[in-house]
């Protein structure tokens, strides 16, 4: 079970592009969280996950407690918690990536029009082709490639926003410069 948790861990930061050690630094709080939500009023718990073997320890008040012994409601919980992290931990870094890709150049398939916008699919996230940034008279279909500039990247709350366009004056010299 151990091995087999480190190498979800891996392919987990593998395909989100996050640090294998935020992986396991999140999966250690909701644990942490998880045997709270199981001892309501217990302050001293500790968890540790062994980063060679994938071994999970807890202890509550100073004595060992099996993570298996946790029932469906703390697990639930644990859950989520991962969810979350393991979603801010892509957003950040999604975030980082189009920042330093700001002004280049990017393939992106198109995916459906949203309020005149064009949203496209660039890598794993989506990203915006706004009507002002397109070109005028030019038309897209579903599935269809293009070309354009990162223009923008801006980071809400909830999600990461890319902002692309088709005719920024550098976006043409770029297209030269190929």
């Amino acid at each position: 079970m151990s091995q087999e948790l480190l190498r979800l861990v891996d392919g987990l930061a593998r395909d989100k592009n996050i640090d294998r050690e935020m992986v396991l630094d999140d999966l250690e709080a909701a644990t942490l969280s998880a045997i709270r939500k199981a001892n309501p009023g217990t302050e001293d718990i500790e968890v540790g996950i062994n980063r060679d073997t994938g071994d999970i320890t807890a202890t509550v008040d100073g004595r060992e407690m099996s993570v298996r012994a946790l029932g469906r409601i703390a697990a639930q919980t644990a859950k989520q918690v991962i969810i979350q992290r393991i979603r801010e931990a892509e957003r950040g870094s999604i975030y980082e990536e189009y920042l330093q890709m700001k002004g280049q150049i990017v393939t992106a398939r198109v995916a459906r029009w949203e309020g005149g916008a064009l949203v496209v699919i660039v890598g794993r996230t989506e990203a915006a082709l706004p009507r002002t940034e397109q070109i005028p008279g030019e038309s897209h279909r579903p599935d269809e490639r293009l070309r354009a500039m990162v223009l923008d990247v801006k980071e809400s709350p909830n999600q990461v926003k890319i902002i692309l366009s088709r005719t920024h004056p550098d976006f043409i010299r770029a297209l030269f410069d190929l």
